[in-house]
């Protein structure tokens, strides 16, 4: 089966939503899936706690059921930058789609924050009058005025959360009644096809802030008699309310299909009318309206109605409404009886949810389309005899059942959704097109996850495991691509590298596992790479990179090429050791040893670069200091590795000689310097390299062994950095006539001075010819770049020598500098790939990511559905009566007076787990020394729900902003009874700053007071 993919085709990557009995939206298909009902009945209890009457209970037209969340209050105000009192303030329904539209985006594989084109926002909610009434009775001074107007205003859902998740594409509140987010859909649709975004989710919600009292049954009216909602049955009565909310996420096909995006199903068309007056009443449906919607649907899907096999109706199982909607389906269908066509509506399930109906109908339908099976809509046993059902295809389904193609077709539905007032919507879906098939595939990955609070992780880590054990389709590749490139990262961080699902299952459960890392993030501002010098070389070092990363291996291979030209030896063969291999050519041999570390290094490097890790300066060590210089462009990479390849051949020729590495200063070592001994490298405060004749360093090794110093003896049989180079300076000189120097373009630290190197010294063949001779100042030049706080230094070489180097050094302690190395110690038994991935982590916690689709190249997996962000469960009002608080009695009652339900919800979170997460990072705390400082640090830690609060504390750091401010402002004004401007607020921000302003302030205001006292007296 192949679908026709058009231009104007929609594919829907993303899905969320919250709904009763069902807090993800996997948990609501499974509801759907297995018939359940998820409308809760009452019981008089339940109904007496919130107020109700006897004489209204024992009212038989009382109808005690509704399908309401399970919590409702619950929202993690702080992970979206919101204070408690915000929270507390604004309509629960923003609240709840803030965190849908967030879990929308991961389900898709997009993060916000990262993703460079336009997310369009397009969402309805329903009225919330009785929350506006309670916000404005209760008067929260906590509160910024102006900003509580929308925060407590529906109309502002969308542009709220467009400003806070950085969404810079259309944001639309859309309001068509009960077709509202269907209609949204359809805008959404439209953004897409006029190119306004290149994301765009819809969706709508509804939760109710009333507390549930019961609805009162009435004949002729829409809410049914009996709690459930019996579409298309002969015993329907109409409606009942629910709550709950659902989100897509949606992308041009054509698009979706070039990324590797996930497709849930596809949406060819979708269409808005209204009905106009041709009915009985404003309220009333129209059969030509609904009809002239859906053929136009059918007309620009370019689809026949024999294509579709499942109408989601808008079925709400009233007398009217239910045979109007079939007389609609059965015109747009031409009465084809031959026909065969299903029928649900999910109402049957859920009720009806006023804004967020056209959403749930529309979610319904498209898992049906992605799991291929058509859930039952309940309640139906005989069919309503007003409704035409002889004369068209529609049958309702009544049972689970497998959705086949007919005819190689793909499989196609429609989805109805009509408001109040005729705005009537109708999409095409079809299922997505076939995705390849996802080759098998044994590497290491990188899996990885974060959160905001070390509770939040852990329930991740459980969230995790659970999608690991249940998504047999899904590839372990493919879910650790779309953690690795759809998801934030946050302050608490967590990763593992493995190359399958049972492995990383393992690790996961196992409290007690070393291969799980968790660190908190660790945020570095620059990157430095240190290219090690050769001596840290070994046989095979990277041969599963040079395998496995084909841009590594062809950087290699060029390098091979150079070498072997200019030797006549294919140092492949002596690097990565073959059967043929011929016998004499060792890998320590330095005349191979420079040229092979040479290449490595500097494929290693432009591989990071390649990944998008930039560094901001480069430090070698001897031979290394070549690799920095090149990949800051003072010569070419051929020019490099030639320069290297004689130099290691003169070095090679000169005379026998031997290295010494010793543990002591260069201050101590002083001593033992001579004729024929000479200082070769100063590795670090506490360690040196001697170099000199042989018959001198065996003499120097008793010495040291007699004085108890320790001391080892290098590998090699020359005498490099010493005088024992001179004769072969002036070959040297020829070769570097040669080169042609560029300017460099990244800073590197000099091995000569210890310093950054001059542009003069860099493009100077002196420079290079000393290179040679003099000591290697590696300690100062790594004083030099330590000297620049919050770095990460990367070893681009084998091993781990340069970090073992750098942890030598002495560091300030308030630096936050570290060093990774990105290949394996020979002694290490782990492959290249899985020990480069954990340093690839390592990096990730500090906040330096790679470029993830330069990592996978043309190789790039598919982005699959992976579990959502582990809110923090708070508990907030949602349920509120604002009349009870007003006072009819006549008497001097202010409404301001009353709290705004504080210690009535308690918003302690379900993860308290980590004993910082109140804390506030990277300032000393103060306790305050007087009493304005005192009220000060009460104030603000109320306001930002914080309590580990100094007086250097700033209150833009902590999260203020303009609006904030001013809210402050005034309650230190009402607090303290001072005039301050909001100017000397922001110039004096902190609490110590902002206390001695308030006293200075204060003791002129009493001043001035006496002054008036004195004169007045005087006077009399």
């Amino acid at each position: 089966m192949e679908n026709k993919i058009r231009k104007k085709d929609i594919a829907i990557v993303g899905v969320s939503g919250k709904y009763p009995k069902s807090d993800t939206i996997n948990a609501f298909w499974e509801n759907l899936k297995n018939g359940e009902e998820l409308v809760h009945f009452y019981t008089d209890d339940e109904l007496r706690a919130v107020g109700v009457s006897e004489k209204d209970l024992a009212n038989p037209s009382l109808i005690k059921a509704q399908a309401s969340l399970d919590d409702p209050n619950s929202f993690d105000y702080s992970f979206f930058g919101y204070t408690k009192q915000e929270a507390i303030s604004m309509d629960p329904q923003i609240r709840l789609m803030h965190e849908q539209v967030w879990l929308g985006l991961e389900d898709a594989g997009y993060n916000p924050r990262t993703y460079k084109d336009k997310i369009g926002l397009y969402l309805s909610a329903s009225d919330n009058m009785n929350w506006r009434a309670y916000t404005m009775i209760a008067n929260n001074d906590n509160v910024n005025s102006f900003f509580l107007n929308q925060i407590s205003n529906k109309n502002f859902i969308s542009t709220l959360i467009s400003y806070n998740l950085n969404l810079r594409g259309p944001s639309y509140y859309v309001d068509t009644a009960c077709s509202s987010s269907l209609v949204a859909v359809h805008q959404a649709c439209r953004s897409l096809l006029m190119r306004e975004c290149s994301i765009a989710i819809a969706g709508g919600i509804r939760i109710y802030s009333k507390p549930y009292r019961g609805h009162s049954y009435q004949e002729g009216m829409t809410n049914s008699k009996d709690g459930h909602c019996k579409a298309f049955d002969e015993d329907s009565s109409g409606i009942v309310s629910g709550e709950g909310a659902g989100v897509v996420v949606l992308k041009r096909l054509e698009d979706a299909i070039a990324d590797n995006d996930q497709i849930y199903a596809v949406i060819r068309s979708s269409v808005v009318n209204n009905d106009g007056n041709r009915k009985v009443g404003y309220t009333a449906p129209s059969i030509n309206g609904q009809y002239e919607c859906i053929k136009q649907a059918h007309q620009i899907a370019e689809v026949t109605s024999e294509s579709i096999t499942y109408i989601e109706a808008h079925g709400t199982g009233t007398k009217l409404g239910d045979p109007i909607e079939v007389e609609a389906l059965n015109k747009s269908f031409g009465y084809n009886a031959n026909h065969h066509c299903a029928l649900g509506s999910v109402k049957t399930n859920i009720g009806h949810l006023d804004a967020a109906a056209g959403i749930t109908g529309f979610l319904k339908a498209t898992l049906s389309l992605k799991n291929k099976m058509i859930p039952p809509s309940l309640h139906f046993k005989n069919p309503n005899p007003e409704i035409n059902f002889k004369s068209g295809p529609f049958k309702v389904q009544t049972e689970l059942a497998a959705w086949n193609s007919v005819n190689n077709q793909p499989l196609r539905a429609g989805v109805s959704s009509f408001g109040i007032g005729g705005n009537n919507a109708h999409v095409i879906l079809e299922e997505a097109p076939e995705k390849a098939e996802t080759i098998a595939d044994n590497s290491y990955q990188l899996l990885r996850f974060s959160a905001q609070s070390l509770g939040s992780l852990n329930a991740y880590q459980e969230k995790l495991i659970s999608a690991l054990e249940n998504k047999e389709s899904d590839s372990f590749r493919d879910m650790a691509y779309t953690l690795q490139t759809g998801r934030s990262q946050f302050k608490y961080n967590r990763f593992l590298v493995s190359n399958s699902k049972e492995n990383a299952l393992e690790i996961l459960k196992d409290p007690l596992s070393t291969a799980l890392y968790s660190a908190k993030l660790d945020q570095k501002r620059k990157i430095v790479f240190m290219c090690t010098g050769s001596g840290a070389q070994y046989l095979n070092m990277g041969k599963d990179l040079y395998e496995n990363e084909p841009y590594f291996k062809q950087l290699m291979d060029e390098g091979f090429s150079i070498i072997n030209e200019l030797t006549g030896v294919d140092v492949k063969k002596v690097l990565y050791k073959e059967a043929t291999a011929t016998g004499g050519f060792d890998v320590n041999k330095n005349e191979f040893t420079q040229p092979i570390v040479f290449v490595f290094e500097y494929a290693l490097a432009k591989q990071l670069m390649r990944w998008g890790i930039q560094p901001d300066k480069l430090i070698g060590h001897s031979t290394g200091e070549f690799v920095a210089a090149c990949l800051s462009g003072v010569f070419s990479f051929e020019t490099g590795l030639r320069l290297v390849a004689k130099r290691a051949l003169l070095m090679n020729k000169s005379s026998e000689g031997s290295m010494l590495s010793v543990s002591l200063s260069e201050e101590k070592v002083k001593k033992y310097l001579n004729s024929n001994i000479a200082l070769a490298v100063v590795n670090s405060p506490e360690s040196c390299v001697l170099s000199g004749t042989v018959d001198a360093i065996e003499t120097l090794i008793e010495i040291f062994e007699a004085e108890e110093i320790l001391c080892s003896k290098l590998k090699i049989s020359l005498g490099g950095h010493s005088f024992l180079m001179d004769p072969v300076l002036e070959e040297f000189r020829e070769e570097l006539k040669k080169v042609e120097f560029s300017t460099l373009k990244i800073p590197f630290v000099s091995n000569l001075t210890g310093a950054l190197i001059t542009p003069e010294e860099a493009m100077s063949s002196q420079y290079w010819i000393d290179h040679l001779r003099s000591t290697v100042r590696f300690s100062d030049g790594l004083s030099t770049l330590l000297k620049e706080p919050n770095t990460v230094f990367i070893e681009v070489g084998p091993g781990n020598t340069l970090t073992t180097l750098f942890q030598q050094q002495k560091h300030d302690p308030t630096s936050n500098n570290t060093a990774i190395n990105l290949i394996r110690h020979p002694k290490q038994e782990i492959n290249d790939q899985e020990h480069l991935l954990k340093k690839i982590g390592e990096l990730w916690t500090n906040g330096i990511d790679i470029d993830w689709e330069a990592y996978y190249g043309a190789q790039k997996p598919y982005k699959v559905s992976m579990p959502g962000y582990a809110f923090n469960k708070t508990k907030l009002p949602v349920k509120v009566n604002p009349f009870e608080f007003l006072n009819f009695s006549g008497a001097e009652t202010s409404a301001a007076a009353i709290p705004f339900a504080l210690e009535h919800f308690d918003d302690t979170e379900a993860f308290q787990e980590d004993p910082e997460e109140n804390a506030i990072s990277f300032i000393n705390y103060v306790a305050p020394t007087n009493e304005t400082e005192k009220k000060l640090v009460e104030m603000w830690q109320t306001f930002f729900s914080k309590e580990e609060i100094g007086i250097l504390h700033d209150f833009f750091a902590l999260g203020g902003n303009s609006l904030k401010g001013v809210t402050m402002l005034k309650l230190i004004q009402k607090v303290f009874d001072i005039d301050i401007k909001i100017k000397d607020f922001y110039q004096k921000s902190t609490i110590k700053e902002l206390a001695s302003e308030i006293d200075m302030r204060l003791k002129f205001v009493t001043k001035l007071e006496e002054e008036s006292s004195y004169k007045s007296v005087m006077t009399i």
